[in-house]
């Protein structure tokens, strides 16, 4: 006959690993939306554009959105189409942009409700796993990919680590 496993002892010993290994985020909690929002904001001031951030989960349901002082209307639709674009997509917006021009493989795509295939949209992966996407729109593209990169370049420095490509 075999003895029983002592069940507290192996409680305690699977805490005790599960407390030394790094914490696995699996989504974007409030609190990392509003940091992501505050780092959009302190890039686009420093760059002086007025922007409109937009913060999707990885189902595509926008999470956060903030409209800054004198951002261009169009903004306002744009950064929600940039963000679920990048989360739909698991890309980019950039990039999507010269794979729908004649005779690249999504041709036709830029002709779908909502799809927005101007840079400004950053999908947000850590550990492998996608935890949703932001959208910035208000300044030129090359503003809007500058500001959404400082974002989660600086949230990856100060919180932990976000990217816009699954590595």
């Amino acid at each position: 006959m075999l003895p029983e496993p002592n069940s507290d002892l192996e409680y305690r010993i699977n805490a005790a690993i599960a407390r030394q290994l790094s914490p696995r985020h699996l989504s974007l909690s409030l609190t990392d939306a509003a940091l992501l929002a505050k780092y959009a904001i302190d890039a686009a001031d420093e760059a002086n554009v007025p922007i409109v951030f937009s913060l999707v989960d990885a189902c595509g349901q926008q999470r956060y959105f903030f409209s800054m002082d004198n951002a261009l209307l169009v903004s306002h639709t744009l950064a929600g189409q940039k963000a679920w674009t990048a989360v739909a997509l698991r890309m980019p917006t950039h990039r999507l942009a010269t794979e729908v021009q004649p005779g690249a493989s999504l041709y036709g795509l830029q002709n779908e409700p909502g799809i927005c295939c101007f840079g400004g949209g950053l999908p947000c992966w850590s550990g492998g796993v996608l935890l949703g996407a932001i959208g910035i729109s208000g300044g030129s593209v090359e503003e809007d990919i500058a500001i959404a990169s400082a974002a989660l370049t600086r949230f990856s420095r100060e919180q932990f680590p976000l990217t816009p490509c699954n590595n």
